[in-house]
């Protein structure tokens, strides 16, 4: 579990970031809509101040008994803000025998206080209650309209709830594309690098970010950089190895054609050249068979035509081909009577021969086959064998270790005879024989066996 997490750690974060983001945003915007809200609801000190005065004024000439100057002063109220004023009784008479509660009668208002919030959804101006001090009379206002607050309420509206929310997307997709577009930036300078012939390139230790989606990513490009560094590497050695190799006949040709146009054992030379020039059709096809299957590595399996057959039947018909050609060595095998499998014979048969042919060209008396139980095929011989940092080596192309005995070849045989097997998805392994020599192991896939 911690593992998937730690693969997708940048999904994980990703999301946690815009779950934490959406609900962060959305209680900022509630908490200042409505904190602005009740700040702009509010009345201004100073309009406070005046309509306090207004109801100040009107009770002084009210409890003055001065009607007449009341009547004057609250139309001088209503002419001056443009607005309704009237001073009002309140009478509140229970029926039916009933009675009013003291708290009631104490806080019973005929219009706003003037320190209440005035709704900014209103479309009109609400009437404003300045009471008097015996709590029955009350001087009443509409709201002048120069006094009603918010009035900047819609664009500070519009700015929490559209402007706000944008800025902050904003930012936050701001912060999210450098996130991915930093260690993105850094894998693209790599690959320009990497284009550009520095195969040595490399990224997954110096990729800034810690996520796993993007630690996977950089792995991929260092194991695609591994693997097109080692084809190149390849190929150029393989380019040089050939060039080295066909030198020599090249050479020999030249040095017989010479010999030829002047006369020296024409009927010898034209000899050599053809020796020669069927080595190099040889080395010719031997490469392009080569490069062919590492090329075409990816081949489907069902790509490759296959039979039954029976194995043990194809290793003597093989091993007799080869024991003529080399009658001074002793052929020996240890084989069930029947083997049948299914694979390609003439592909396992070009194996077979080929490791049996170069067998003989270094064994001293003896070349031994045996078959084991699980389907493996031993070809041992009693040469000089193969120093052990050596056995790898020997499945390379063009590679051949140094020995007493003169080799014919190209080193190219075992490298096909490793392609082949892959082919077939099988193995191929050499060893170094306790008693002397080598023994070449095939493995066959299990799954080719019909028994």
């Amino acid at each position: 579990m911690h593992k998937r997490l730690k693969k997708h750690s940048f999904f994980a974060r990703l999301c946690l970031l815009i779950i934490g983001g959406a609900v962060s945003l959305f209680w900022l915007i509630d908490l200042l809509a409505n904190h602005t809200e009740i700040k702009m609801s509010q009345l201004e000190q100073q309009h406070q101040q005046t309509l306090q005065g207004y109801g100040d004024q009107a009770e002084k000439l009210y409890l003055a008994g001065n009607l007449g100057a009341l009547e004057h002063y609250v139309n001088s109220i209503q002419h001056n803000e443009n607005t309704w004023a009237a001073v009002v009784e309140r009478h509140v008479t229970p029926l039916a025998n009933g009675t009013l509660s003291p708290l009631f009668s104490e806080h019973i208002y005929l219009g706003r206080d003037i320190s209440w919030k005035i709704h900014l959804y209103f479309n009109y101006n609400p009437i404003m209650d300045v009471p008097f001090s015996d709590n029955k009379t009350h001087f009443l206002i509409q709201l002048p309209a120069h006094m009603r607050p918010g009035h900047y309420w819609k664009i500070t509206y519009l700015s929490i709830q559209f402007i706000l929310p944008i800025i902050f997307l904003a930012g936050f997709c701001i912060l999210i594309y450098r996130a991915i577009m930093k260690p993105l930036k850094q894998l693209e300078r790599a690959t320009k690098r990497f284009a550009s012939g520095q195969l040595d390139t490399r990224i997954h230790d110096k990729i800034s970010s810690t996520d796993g989606e993007f630690q996977q990513i950089a792995a991929t490009f260092d194991q695609m950089a591994n693997c097109i560094e080692h084809t190149i590497e390849s190929q150029r050695q393989f380019i040089a190895d050939f060039s080295h190799e066909i030198r020599t006949p090249i050479a020999r040709v030249e040095t017989a054609l010479s010999c030829a146009e002047q006369s020296i054992n024409p009927q010898k030379m034209l000899q050599r050249i053809r020796k020669d020039c069927h080595a190099m059709r040889t080395l010719a096809e031997d490469t392009l068979t080569l490069t062919w299957l590492e090329n075409e590595s990816a081949i489907a399996d069902h790509a490759i035509e296959r039979d039954t057959f029976d194995l043990v039947d194809l290793i003597d018909s093989i091993i007799e081909d080869v024991q003529f050609e080399a009658p001074h060595i002793e052929f020996s095998t240890t084989t069930p009577e029947s083997y049948l499998i299914f694979s390609n014979s003439r592909v396992l048969g070009q194996v077979i021969e080929n490791i049996l042919r170069n067998a003989s060209r270094y064994a001293n008396a003896q070349i031994t086959t045996t078959m084991t139980p699980a389907g493996n095929i031993e070809i041992a011989d009693d040469g000089c064998g193969v120093p052990e940092d050596l056995l790898r080596d020997i499945f390379k192309p063009f590679y051949r270790v140094t020995s007493k005995q003169k080799s014919a070849g190209f080193g190219l045989g075992l490298a096909l005879c490793q392609r082949h097997i892959h082919r077939l998805q099988g193995a191929i392994s050499a060893k170094n024989n306790p008693s002397g020599g080598l023994i070449v192991i095939i493995k066959l896939n299990s799954s080719q066996v019909q028994m």
